[in-house]
């Protein structure tokens, strides 16, 4: 919906602004709905946009306490297992404070138009998406970004805000809507690698883009567009195909023509935007070899790996011959799931096969369909 232009000057004439104000303002509102997005003038304004209390929106970016801090908590930590080993901490926020995070999400950061090579957390592409583009090749070079969101600070998702046409003042507030500290005991545990690399972000203090806010993922691609656009205009000059998938790179060449980056040139790339190579993860993959993008084999057609698809199989089986009870315990899973829980995971699993291989999924749900999950 346009901004109420005629109405806005009217009520400004009338509470007595300045032509000057009033053409300042004109300006301003133009400047952003060129770009596509809404127009907002302070936190104030954005209170009454998304529908919530001016108090508590001060009270989210520390401007104003008014008794909030002893009833709220703006972020719940936990730590996540990672399958390499490791973990991340993974700051869940309130439920208020979520959706005032979506509202900037679908309202404001949805409408910056990522380039086609960007795949990750992005409406209408997928993993699947991603892997397509690199499809019988004859060579893939897979590069990841190290602590992708803990790389990009306070002050880089100010100047997002800034880039986008707001102003400096509200810019700040919507960074600090968007983004938080990590407890100390976080950076403490990083590795060597990631100590060296990110110490002045941890000694600085700074919040940071939090891993379970909804607004993070979109945030992080736009702070990575211009890599992804230095990294595409390499590609149109040697050849090689490119994707991204949040901090996952992928680089691939056919059988007929290109030339894969040399990994110091992808390392001064990625340092010049702001990030930082995982050397740990850096791996070349030619055709005879297992071939994976994003967790699906690109050796011939897009697909999941057999082994994926012989688990979900082998789940499917014993808990249709032996019961869904008893499966859980022989596969030692009953302290982790419950029947229903079960029931859950194994249809995600079932739905998520459905998007990259019809025919396999429909081969599940059959037997899926025959187990008994009645509950005794």
């Amino acid at each position: 919906m346009s901004f109420p232009l005629e109405q806005f000057i009217s009520a400004a004439k009338k509470e007595g602004k300045s032509q000057e104000y009033i053409d300042n303002c004109i300006k301003y509102i133009h400047h952003l709905e060129s770009k596509g997005f809404p127009v907002i003038f302070s936190l104030y304004h954005l209170a009454q946009e998304a529908g919530v209390e001016y108090s508590y929106l001060k009270f989210l970016i520390g401007e104003n306490d008014s008794g909030y801090q002893y009833k709220y908590k703006r972020y719940r930590y936990f730590k996540l297992q990672k399958k390499r080993g490791g973990y991340r901490e993974i700051m869940v926020p309130s439920k208020d404070l979520k959706y005032i995070q979506k509202w900037i999400l679908i309202n404001i950061l949805y409408s910056y138009q990522l380039s086609d090579s960007c795949k990750g957390f992005v409406p209408k592409q997928s993993t699947f998406n991603n892997a397509l583009v690199h499809e019988n090749s004859k060579k893939i070079l897979k590069v990841d970004l190290l602590k992708f969101y803990d790389s990009i600070t306070f002050d880089r998702v100010v100047r997002v805000f800034e880039s986008f046409g707001y102003i400096r003042n509200l810019s700040v507030s919507l960074a600090k809507l968007v983004t938080a500290k990590n407890r100390k005991t976080y950076w403490e545990e990083f590795d060597n690698e990631s100590k060296l690399k990110l110490s002045t972000i941890r000694n600085s203090d700074t919040a940071v883009l939090p891993q379970g806010a909804p607004t993070s993922p979109m945030l992080a691609n736009i702070i990575a567009a211009g890599l992804d656009r230095k990294l595409e205009q390499l590609s149109s000059k040697l050849y090689f195909r490119y994707s991204r998938y949040a901090d996952d790179l992928t680089f691939s060449i056919t059988q007929n023509e290109g030339v894969l980056p040399y990994e110091y040139i992808i390392t001064n790339i990625v340092e010049s935007e702001g990030f930082f190579v995982n050397s740990d993860k850096v791996k070349i993959r030619i055709k005879g070899q297992r071939q994976c993008v994003t967790g699906l084999t690109v050796t011939n057609d897009v697909n999941l790996s057999k082994k994926y698809r012989k688990e979900i199989f082998r789940h499917l089986y014993f808990c249709r011959t032996r019961g869904v009870d008893d499966h859980l315990r022989w596969a030692k899973k009953s302290e982790q799931y419950n029947k229903i829980q079960f029931h859950d995971w194994l249809y995600g699993h079932i739905c998520y096969i459905n998007s990259i291989n019809k025919e396999v999924a429909g081969k599940m749900l059959d037997i899926f369909k025959k187990i008994d999950w009645s509950i005794d």
